[in-house]
């Protein structure tokens, strides 16, 4: 039997609209709808369109309302959630699929380890990196800042010392100043958000409020420097359940958000690498372990599991 973690108490096939996530929220007396949207991080706009609302005025006590996501582009996918007995074997079975084809849609690196509460796509799409990182491989000069060292720099690029040192005619690791240019031989375009980071494939888990996580959280300790992935454009934002938060607009035409951070670094103009943020547990992680909710959505529409772009791009 697998092990299956946390407790859950139903299991049931459901057809999910998986953007952010989305949960019911019941109008209470004095409600506005201003006040809900950005109680939930959400546009006034996004909150109307989810509900139809033609005046976002007309709103009453016991309404029931769907929250979305800040992301308003939704695609229906036929979902299984984990119950205790349920092992990749058996939901594979009563779907008509191959355990194979179950990891390979949910980004599942151990088949003998699933968690109740779990959403598990059963529809027979294949979860593959939103991002293809070896199409941005390429040699990329790197300016050091304040602060880096050769062994963080070699980190972040998934590189070694001894590699920088060779590409860049250097005799001595410890003697680099802020402002040299160094080369990094057949990187990725891609950075990794949190170079000191650890996480597992914990898209689907089950949050509060009937949500479900779309996401990786990336650990790491507090204050650690959070990194835009891409060049594009940070803006830093703060919300309720996010708490701060950096949205980049990626020059690859995807999105991607950053939440829960301690502080906002560098915004406006980013180049990917630059320190965009520090690793915290503000927003509605507020006493969790330190950590970053990370999303990727492909062309601005619907959150993807960003689990296998990390794991290529992070190890």
């Amino acid at each position: 039997m697998p092990k299956i973690n946390r407790s859950f108490t139903t299991g049931l096939i459901i057809l999910l609209t998986l953007a952010m996530g989305f949960f019911n929220y019941t109008v209470k007396s004095g409600d506005t709808l201003s006040e809900i949207a950005d109680d939930h991080d959400i546009t006034l706009t996004a909150l109307a369109k989810a509900n139809s609302l033609k005046d976002p005025n007309l709103i009453r006590p016991g309404q029931v309302l769907v929250i979305p996501g800040e992301s308003t582009s939704e695609v229906a996918r036929t979902v299984h959630v984990v119950r205790s007995g349920d092992s990749l074997g058996k939901i594979a079975l009563k779907y008509g699929l191959t355990v194979s084809q179950l990891m390979a849609s949910n980004g599942i690196t151990n088949p003998d380890r699933i968690y109740l509460g779990t959403t598990i796509i059963v529809d027979g799409t294949v979860s593959t990196p939103a991002v293809n990182l070896s199409s941005t491989t390429t040699d990329i000069t790197h300016i050091v800042a304040k602060g880096e060292s050769l062994a963080k720099i070699a980190l972040g690029y998934k590189t070694t010392i001894a590699t920088l040192l060779d590409h860049n005619t250097i005799s001595n690791p410890n003697l680099i100043i802020v402002g040299q240019e160094l080369t990094i031989p057949n990187a990725t375009g891609w950075r990794c958000p949190v170079p000191e980071g650890s996480f597992i494939n914990d898209w689907g888990f089950p949050r509060s409020g009937g949500r479900t996580h779309v996401g990786t959280d990336l650990f790491a300790p507090r204050g650690a420097d959070v990194v835009a992935p891409v060049s594009g454009e940070a803006e830093q934002i703060s919300g309720t359940l996010g708490g701060i938060q950096v949205r980049l607009r990626g020059d690859d035409g995807h999105v991607y958000w950053l939440t829960h951070l301690d502080g906002w670094a560098k915004g406006g103009r980013v180049n990917a690498g630059d320190v965009i943020g520090y690793n915290g547990d503000s927003g509605n992680a507020k006493g969790s372990s330190p950590h970053v909710h990370f999303e990727i959505h492909p062309n601005n529409g619907a959150a993807v599991n960003p689990y296998p772009t990390l794991k290529g791009a992070c190890g």
